[in-house]
């Protein structure tokens, strides 16, 4: 009981530590507040590791700030308060950090199905394509991938511009009817 009435009062360490930069009385309160810190922040955050660094982070703007607080009250419910708000705001990060990570993954996976689905689409345009006719073929070949006008596949393949445009036709209507299920993917590509 003898050394209750020698524990030093915490608003004369922090009267101390801001008035005369007096790293023992700092080191003295920081002994005091501490341990009663680190467990009031696990109300909060899970990690022990996480919450010596929260309560170190107080304790080091305390002293880095010391001169520019202005604290009401006591030294206690400042403390409480920053501790607090230090836990606050790292569950807030972890979150925001949570959130990021996942929609990085989710990202991954769908970049990964985009890809799937972008050399399934063409292997499915491909074997679409060869049912038809090789003329038919040609057209759309030359006009959607090669960017050929109709007058030039005309002149290659022989044949009038209004067959060209025809064949052309025919074969984006053949393929709306058996790629329906793709239709949004090759409507960017191919079929217009």
């Amino acid at each position: 009981m003898g050394d209750l009435k020698h524990t030093p009062d915490p608003e004369t360490l922090l009267w101390k530590t801001v008035m005369n930069d007096d790293e023992k009385a700092f080191e003295t309160l920081f002994g005091l507040f501490y341990p009663p810190l680190c467990a009031y922040a696990r109300r909060y955050v899970d990690s022990l590791h996480a919450r010596e660094d929260i309560v170190q982070d107080v304790f080091a703007a305390l002293w880095e700030d010391r001169k520019r607080l202005s604290i009401a009250g006591p030294v206690r419910h400042y403390l409480v308060a920053a501790v607090r708000n230090h836990c606050l705001n790292y569950l807030r990060h972890e979150g925001l950090l949570r959130n990021y990570r996942e929609a990085i993954k989710e990202t991954d996976r769908q970049d990964t199905n985009d890809i799937y689905l972008l050399t399934e689409l063409y292997e499915l345009l491909e074997k679409a394509l060869s049912k038809l006719p090789v003329t038919y073929r040609l057209v759309f070949e030359m006009h959607r991938m090669e960017g050929k006008n109709y007058e030039e596949i005309a002149q290659s393949l022989n044949i009038s511009v209004r067959t060209a445009k025809r064949y052309k036709s025919q074969v984006t209507d053949l393929l709306k009817q058996d790629l329906k299920d793709y239709l949004p993917l090759l409507g960017l590509l191919f079929i217009q």
